[in-house]
């Protein structure tokens, strides 16, 4: 069988030469993912980002071990669930849809988002038990190993695991886990605490917000919380839209709500203008592109939530 040898050889030297080639173009796709972000059009993000998370998800298929781009592929699947089905569930939810598909895929899409998260952390040392385990200093102490190289995939493992949460709030099990999920942000916002565009801020102020009192909530910090983070990033319209919502609507303010509708409708318009003097753009956020995604999604929210108001704050 030696003639077997070279044909062997060259086998191992592609598979080689192929994962080289891949692991070098890896940091190319992370920039990638971070230009979505200055995508404006909600419509255009929602037809094209399949193919592409597609794309990477068979390119890890030839090198499961390119952790790299699995934390790529993690943000990008939970990603795709927040921007496109989540906002689309919001919708469905505020009209009264029953049994929401839009709901259904979001759920869909942030599993397979916390399964290559597992997949992730299990490479760290951490597997599903110690993520449940109700010995929460042994888990902090585990999530003491991740570095700032880990920070996206954690990240987004724990926005995954959170939003699973918050789309299933009739589930007791689930919502138990609330707890463990803070602790992942605890680190993450630790190493990196303006990660991807104050999502930290969002989800502490959510997490106050959203929670009633006697579950330990506190929705007057939570508010305090929203309307700082906002004062501080203006041009983050998610953040804004994130307080009604998580905010003034479980609060039942119609005034408060009111007084935000307007400043969204007018932070919408200048976000949109693009009306231009001669090659230049007049918008007042041309220099914060790295938002469009974020100011899209706020916008198709805020859109919803001003659709069905009248029936929300009666």
């Amino acid at each position: 069988a030696w003639y077997l040898v070279p044909l062997l050889f060259v086998t191992v030297s592609c598979g080689t030469l192929q994962k080289w080639a891949m692991r070098s173009t890896t940091p190319v796709l992370e920039k990638s993912s971070d230009g979505l972000m200055q995508e404006g059009n909600w419509d255009f993000f929602r037809a094209s980002a399949p193919a592409s998370i597609k794309f990477l998800e068979l390119l890890w298929l030839q090198d499961k071990e390119n952790y790299k781009l699995l934390s790529v592929l993690i943000k990008s699947y939970s990603g795709y669930a927040f921007s496109v089905h989540e906002t689309l569930a919001i919708e469905d939810e505020l009209a009264g849809v029953e049994d929401s598909q839009a709901k259904k895929d979001a759920i869909i899409f942030y599993t397979r988002a916390l399964d290559y998260g597992l997949l992730y952390l299990k490479h760290k040392g951490i597997d599903r038990n110690d993520l449940l385990s109700n010995d929460f200093d042994k888990l902090k102490q585990k999530l003491k190993k991740f570095d700032e190289d880990d920070a996206i995939a954690l990240l987004y493992t724990g926005q995954s695991w959170g939003s699973l949460i918050n789309l299933q709030k009739d589930n007791v099990a689930l919502v138990s886990q609330i707890p463990n999920v803070k602790l992942i942000f605890d680190r993450v916002c630790w190493l990196q605490h303006n990660i991807d565009h104050n999502i930290c801020d969002m989800f502490f102020a959510q997490y106050e917000a959203s929670r009633p009192k006697m579950l330990g909530g506190n929705p007057e910090k939570g508010e305090a919380m929203f309307l700082k983070t906002i004062s501080k990033h203006p041009r983050n319209l998610l953040l804004r839209q994130f307080y009604i919502q998580y905010s003034l609507i479980p609060m039942m303010d119609t005034e408060k709500y009111e007084a935000q509708a307007a400043v969204m409708k007018e932070e919408i318009a200048k976000w949109e203008n693009l009306n231009r003097d001669g090659l230049e753009s007049v918008s007042t956020y041309k220099n914060t592109p790295e938002l469009n995604l974020y100011n899209s999604i706020a916008k198709k929210r805020f859109l919803a939530v001003e659709k069905y108001k009248t029936k929300i704050f009666e």
